[in-house]
Formats: structure tokens, sequence, C-alpha cells
């Protein structure tokens, strides 16, 4: 940046931080309560939280601080309220007069006394190590809680700002501490340096490495759920969510780039263009660059721009050059020198403009938002008006569905009557098909207040504009909760409300020979695994058997009295309570002898061994699947696994482990450390490689998974000089896959397959192929002709044909286990659990 430019910037960040302490009824700005000026360091989070508690005790007729929750480190998590005194007063009756107008006829503030209110959500830093947000804030809070410039006290007659500091506490801190602990007393702007190389896993991620801006639609994350609590009571008009980028690119402001979901109105585009050209105005009068319509589109539903889309806002990321790399100072690539002072004069800059937008067309933004809702409740979006999950699926994996529409507040209900003949669109053949309407059957119809949403969430499959896009393309979540599911065009509204699945619960008069429980969700795997911690000794049923008027399919799990005779006289009430705290049926067995099938001491039924797990973590794994297996073992499974860093394998006593689990990531493992795995598997070990960690054993000696061959690409001087510079990017998307939905042939009757009701579609993410040699077999894989959605390129998918989504290598007493597909990604994939427990049980 030039001396011009320099100035300008440090003179606009004066006007807004200099003012007299008379101007300011006596509030401290951040430079005064904090150790250092905003900008020379990064701020501890306790110490953000506690400017924020300062103002509000000291401008409670401006300000109001709520605390929503806590992250899984403990740290608080709270949004600021602010707007004129006269609003602060009336907050909750201009909240209820917002939220009816989300409902059936909802009017608002149209013809009452009170004028209309807009309703601003910024949301700073949810990526930690993008820290500008988060300083931003408190200089942000301390000018709207002052009000002390009249251009602010203007915009906040009509416009309350909701203001979340740090969407992602346990990030920040791990950045900041980290950055505090390694940076010199002066800044050192040199990109080499210590600190400005983070180190693994980097505070990007919450506590589990969950990147929280990928999880407002599946909501995993318990800052996620807090937050949508919250969300869902406000439904603000706007929401920024900012963050920062490489350091190299300047900012980045809405308009967003292709492709835009079908579903964003022409309203919601053309508000989004004119507050960039707001925002254009500021960054123009003092020099600074910036760019639009380029990197980041509007189409994944996940993000902090487009969840908010698709719930009836204005919603806008916001990119600041920076990012963890850029330290308090950082030399560009231009030779300039980009500080934290001036990352957080940008953000306040177009925080500020997006309040001064909404607040000069708070009318209109109201009156639209009235009318977004209005529509979806009588005139659905999209082609299909309803879905329909039919009783005959597992009750947990609908339960687990219902759960999540609940965090969402879209409505459901039961059938409440029969009705034959329909016709709809079968997420399992992918055709129209005629089925029969069920009592007990769950309907989601489109005719509701957040329609938009639902439609998003459930549709097959949604038109891309441009396949240049920036996550994935395919997230049905029919097909993510392995559900036989019909999306129908014709009204059907449900008749009564749904009862979640509760187990029946089981009275017993005398002890049974044994307890049987089926094999068909994760909820069964969390009871075997209560099981399993308590010294209970189960068996699995590797063929289908009847007892009595119960059949059970393979996988089924059994607990014989014969196998716990230590446990004798408590495995009755150690059976019952785990299935409770499960919410599984447990079904007591009075006779060994079977109707149909095998006997239950026959060798069908086999051992469980508990398994001791091992996961790697390291710099060659990837951060976030390492923490999304992190998060399945300790918060889905409740199952005890224990790290371990890559770096010291070689010093581990493997022994002590069963299973040995590689996350996805870019492994380059010694010969000698492919031996010691090779003959750790040989002596009953079991090796799960996910994703990218399958290239770390394909075509290696002893493993039985090459790469296959891609085919002969035209090479010549004709062929490479007819392609114009500016397409090959586009040509290089061909071999590329985009999160597309596969459907593939299951082996129902191996282990790996067990529970998935005979059918899988798997979430792929990566182009790797691979092709097995005799000793490896592919329970789950992709046939000649396979079913997708969402985006694969052209020449990627001949290549997909008969490959493997999952192999299974015998190696003396043990196996090798590759996860071509990542079976937990961002774990929403619920079907892809089962695939997981059973490598890990079976």
């Amino acid at each position: 940046m030039n001396c011009l430019r320099v100035c300008l910037a440090l003179l606009l960040l004066w006007r807004f931080s200099a003012l007299p302490l008379s101007a300011q009824t006596a509030l401290k700005s951040p430079d005064e309560f904090l150790p250092h000026r905003l900008g020379e360091q990064f701020t501890p989070h306790h110490l953000q939280v506690a400017y924020f508690e300062y103002l509000a005790a000291n401008s409670p007729k401006t300000m109001r601080l709520e605390r929503y929750g806590a992250t899984y480190e403990g740290r608080p998590l709270q949004v600021a309220y602010f707007s004129s005194a006269e609003n602060m007063g009336r907050l909750e009756q201009i909240r209820q007069q917002h939220i009816a107008m989300t409902e059936p006829g909802g009017q608002g503030p149209r013809n009452g006394n009170s004028p209309p209110v807009a309703i601003v959500w910024l949301s700073m830093s949810v990526h930690g190590n993008e820290p500008s947000g988060s300083e931003c804030s408190m200089l942000l809070a301390w000018q709207l809680a002052t009000q002390t410039e009249p251009e602010v006290q203007q915009w906040l007659k009509n416009t309350l700002v909701i203001l979340d500091p740090s969407l992602n506490p346990d990030g920040y801190d791990r950045y900041t501490h980290w950055y505090r602990s390694v940076s010199n007393r002066r800044k050192n702007p040199i990109p080499d340096g210590r600190e400005h190389v983070e180190p693994w896993p980097r505070g990007r991620t919450n506590h589990y490495h969950f990147d929280l801006n990928r999880d407002w639609a599946w909501a995993t994350q318990i800052e996620t759920q807090q937050r949508l609590e919250l969300y869902h009571r406000w439904r603000p008009h706007v929401h920024a969510d900012l963050h920062e980028q490489g350091v190299d690119n300047p900012y980045y402001f809405a308009p967003a780039a292709e492709p835009l979901h079908d579903y964003i109105t022409p309203w919601q585009r053309d508000f989004q263009t004119q507050v960039g050209r707001n925002h254009a105005r500021y960054f123009d009068r003092n020099g600074w660059l910036y760019f639009t319509k380029e990197v980041f589109d509007l189409f994944y539903p996940s993000y902090g721009d487009t969840y908010p889309m698709f719930t009836g806002a204005i919603g806008m990321t916001y990119e600041q050059a920076g990012h963890s790399t850029a330290g308090r100072a950082v030399i560009t690539s231009s030779g300039d020198t980009l500080t934290l002072r001036e990352r957080i004069l940008h953000h306040l800059t177009t925080s500020r403009s997006t309040i001064e937008v909404a607040s000069q067309n708070a009318a209109a933004l109201v009156e639209n938002f009235r009318k977004y809702f209005e529509r979806n409740t009588n005139q659905p979006q999209g082609p299909y008006t309803a879905f329909v999950i039919p009783a005959s699926n597992n009750p947990h994996q609908v339960s687990a569905l219902c759960r999540l529409l609940d965090r969402h507040r879209i409505r459901y209900g039961r059938a409440g009557a029969s009705m034959r003949g329909i016709k709809g669109l079968s997420y399992i053949t992918n055709k129209d098909t005629v089925f029969d309407l069920a009592d007990k059957d769950l309907v989601i119809s489109a005719y509701q207040p957040n329609s938009v949403l639902l439609q998003v969430l459930f549709e097959p499959e949604h038109r891309l504009t441009d396949s240049l896009t920036y996550d994935i393309t395919a997230w049905a979540l029919p097909y993510a909760y392995g559900l036989e599911a019909y999306a129908l065009k014709q009204k059907i509204e449900p008749k009564w409300g749904f009862t979640p699945y509760q187990a029946p619960e089981v009275r017993i008069a005398a002890s049974p020979y044994a307890w049987c429980t089926r094999w068909q969700s994760p909820a069964e795997a969390r009871f075997l695994a209560r099981l399993l911690e308590r010294g209970v000794r189960v068996r699995y049923a590797t063929q289908p058997f009847s007892m009595g008027d119960q059949h059970y399919a393979p996988g089924a799990l059994v607990i014989s009295r014969a196998d716990n005779q230590a446990l004798s006289a408590e495995l009755d009430g150690i059976v019952q309570e785990s299935a409770r705290e499960a919410n599984v049926e447990a079904r007591p067995i009075f006779s060994g002898w079977a109707e149909k099938g095998r006997d239950l001491g026959s060798e069908n039924f086999v051992l469980i061994r508990r398994p001791e797990v091992a996961l790697i973590y390291g710099d060659e794994a990837d951060d976030n699947a390492f923490g999304h297996l992190w998060y399945l073992f300790e918060q889905d499974l409740d199952y005890p696994v224990t790290p371990i860093a890559l770096n010291r394998l070689s010093q581990v006593r493997l022994s002590d482990f069963s299973v040995l689990i590689f996350p996805s990531g870019r492994y380059s493992l010694p010969e000698s450390t492919l031996k010691t795995l090779q003959e750790w598997v040989r002596q009953g070990g079991r090796l799960l490689a996910i994703e990218g960690a399958v290239r770390a054993f394909a075509d290696k000696e002893g493993f039985d998974l090459k790469t296959k061959p891609e085919p002969k690409k035209d090479t010549t001087a004709t062929h490479t000089l007819s392609k114009p510079y500016q397409s090959r990017e586009r040509d290089r998307i061909s071999e590329q896959v985009s999160g597309a939905i596969v459907q593939a042939e299951v082996d129902a009757s191996h282990p790996l397959a067990f529970g998935l009701q005979g059918r899988y579609f798997s979430l792929k993410n990566s182009s790797q192929c691979y092709d097995l040699t005799a000793g490896a077999y592919a329970p789950i894989r992709l046939g000649e002709s396979f079913a997708s959605r969402g985006f694969i390129g052209s020449r990627i998918r001949p290549r997909l044909k008969n490959t493997p989504i999952v192999a299974a290598q015998r190696m003396g007493e043990g196996q090798a286990i590759f996860f071509v597909d990542d079976p937990v990604f961002r774990c929403f994939w619920e079907q892809g659990k089962m695939l997981l427990y059973n490598a890990l049980f079976f």
C-alpha cells in the first residue's frame, strides 16, 4: 500500500476510534480498555468477552448482551444487540412482530404505528485463524453502543444490529494463543517467519476440528446447534459472515459468483448488488482494492451466506486479505505490507456499510421478507410440493432426520390416513413410481414457511449453472440417511403430529436364555459400545435367523447368558439399561432353538472382540477428517479412541491396539512403516484407511489395491495449442468429482454391508480410482452403469466404472479395509456411519 493510501486509512481509523471521551459518555474504547491497541496484538477471547460485558453494563439503553451457549471447551458464545434507546426498550415486541411475518397470514408492523425495523446480523470469525472480524467487533460494538456519530444514530433509529463477535472461540483462542507465544516483540512481516506458519491442526476449526462454516445445514456441532436456536428466534433480514482469505487477495464482497442456486430470489440477488455498490463507494474513496462476483458462490446450503439466503435473509460473505499467514503484519507478493490494523479497518467499513444500506432500505427489506414467507406458504418454488418417508424405514434414522428438521424449524407430520396410487419420484430408483401412502408415513409438505430450505435439503438434484463451484454439489437428506423416500408433485398435508421412535419397554418375569437386537442404525452401534464397555460379551450373526415370530438379518446382536456367566446376576440389568440409553429394542429370548436359520450356539454367531482403537493425527492427516472421526467416537458412538501422532508411530506398541485408523490425508509412509503395519495386521490387527489415506497403501508391496491406469491423453502439439488459455481450468474439472452422490452395488452378505438394507449411496469427493487384485474384495462398489447426483467430470466418470467404494483385504489373522470414499464426511452422512461401525466391530 502506498503512502497516500496508508494515510487515508489511518485518518479514517482515527475518525472511528479517537473521538473525545466527553462524546463517548465516558465509555472506554477498545484501545483504552485492553492492554494493547487494536491491531497491535491479538486479543484473548476472555478479554473480548470482558469488553462486551463492560460495554453492556455501561450502556443499557443502547446495548444488550445475551449469552446463548458455550463451546465444547467451555468458552461462552454470545451476541450483542444494538439499536436506538426507543427500539431497545421494545426489543421483544420487535422480535415478535418480525417473527409473526414469517407465519401464514402474518402482517407484522405494516399497518401499525411502529415503523419497520431492519434486522442485521453480523457474524465474526467463524474460522478462528481469520481473526480480524473478531478484533473488529470490539471497535464496531463501541461505536454502536456510544452512538456519538450522527450517521450511526440515524441508522439505528430503524435498524437492530445483532453482533456475534466470535462464532468459534475455541479455534480463535487456539490460533491467537499460539501466535502470541511465538511472535516477536516487534512485528515481523517476513512471510517465512515462524509467526506466519501456523502448525497443525491450526485454529480454523472448532474443538473437534470441524469447519463451522460448512455445518449450518447439518448442525452436528454444539456451536451450530446453539446458534441456530437463536438465529430462528430472530431470522434477520440481512446476515453478513466476515472471513479472511489469502494475503494476496485484497477484499471480496457481494454480489456472489455463479453458481447461484435457483431458489435465490431476484430480490435477494439485487440487494446483494446494492450492498456491494455501497461497499465499493467507500473502498473507491480510500483507494482500496476489492473484487466481486468471483470464487465465492451461493450453491452449497451449509455456508453462513447460503443458509441465511434459504431462510429468507440477504446472506453475504466478506473476505479480507489476511488469514493466519498474515500475523500482525506481512509482506505481500506485491511488496506492500498488510497490517492487522488495516484488516480491522476494512471489515469495520463493510460492517458499517451493511448497516447503512439496511437502514436506508428498511421498509423494502421488511416487505420483501414478508412476501418471501407468504410465497413459501402459498406457492412453493420448486417442482416438488411434498416429501414422503415411508414408515417401513428404520425408525431410528427417521427420528434422526426429524431431529435435524426440528433444528431448522421445518414442519412435518404423520400422514394420518392411507391413500392408494400416489405418484412420486423414488429416491432409490430415480424414477417416477406409484406407491401407497400409509397412515404412519412421515409427510413433509412444502406449503410451509421454511419451504425453500426444505426443498434445498430434500430435492434429489439441483441445477448447477456453473460447474466451477466451491464445495459439494449433492446432499439430499434421504440419501444421507439411507431412507426410502418419495418426492411428490401433488399437495399432501400431514393430518397428525409425528411421534419420534421410542423403543418399547421390555418386562421380564424370569432371566432369558439370551437377548437379541437388530443391527440397522447407529443407535444399535451405541448400544453395542455400551455393552462392550461394561464387559459384556456379544456375538453377531453372519446369516439370517428367526426366533419365534421375529426375523433377524445378518449383523443382529446376541447376548447370551452362556457367554456372560461372570455377569450372570447383573446381565439383564446391564442389557436393559444400555438398551434404554441407546433407545433400542432388546428382545429376551428363552431358547437357543431357531425357527429358521442356525441355532444360537452355531458358528454362525461370531464373538465380537472389544476394539482398542487408535486414530492417526499429525501434519500429513487432514485436520477436518481427523476431527470428524474424533467427534464420531466421542460424541456419536461414545467409545474410547486414542489419537496417536504419525511421527511417533514407530515408537508405539501397536499390540496395545486392535484397530488403527488413518483418516484422509496426504501420507508418505516409509517402507519400514508399511512393513510394520503389515506384520501388525497379520497378527490380528485391523487397518482402516480412509479416502486420501488409501493412496498411502495402493500400489505398495503386500497390499492388493492398485491405482487404476489413466486413459492415454492426447498430448499432440495441435491438441494443446488449440485450447484457449482461459479454458484450461474448466478443462481440468472434467477429471474431478465435486461431492457427487453415487449409487453403489452392495453385497449384503458381507459384514461390511450389514445394516444397509442392501443399498448404499456414497458421497464421492475424490477422483481416485482403484483396481483390486485377487487378494482383495469390494463388497460395496460402483458397477458398469451407476446412477449419480451432482457433478462428475466427463472424463472421470468412465474411469469410476467397476471401482470399489469399500475394499477389504485379508492379511493373516487381520484385515486392511480401504474406504475410497469417506463414510463419515462432516458427520452428516448418517448411512456411512454404519460402514465404519461394521469395520470397527465385525
